[in-house]
């Protein structure tokens, strides 16, 4: 079986060299297909941990998509019973970085 430290070595080793012939490209090709079936996937991305107040630390360590499902189901409400707090709330989010 094929591990993947030495394919990660030998994709670092093509893209330290720059050499972008059109037989090193194939070969970075293929070493890009194959360390990208051999990493482990992540079917339920976690949160990092997190500080401060309850709610942080209440977000701490659990499966995102679960979570941004709770805080959707949430803000629905928020639209309806306070528009301006959740426009306001809105706002916040669209600028973020």
């Amino acid at each position: 079986m094929i591990d993947l430290e030495i394919v990660e070595r030998e994709i670092n080793d093509i893209e330290v060299s720059k050499d972008t012939t059109y037989r090193t490209c194939e070969r970075l090709a293929w070493l890009y297909i194959v360390r990208d079936h051999l990493r482990p996937t992540k079917a339920d991305p976690r949160t990092q941990a997190m500080d401060g107040s309850e709610f942080l630390e209440a977000c701490s360590g659990v499966s995102y998509p679960a979570l941004m499902t709770i805080l959707d189901e949430h803000m629905q409400t928020l639209a309806v019973v306070q528009p301006r707090v959740y426009d306001a709330l809105m706002r916040k989010i669209r600028a973020l970085p």
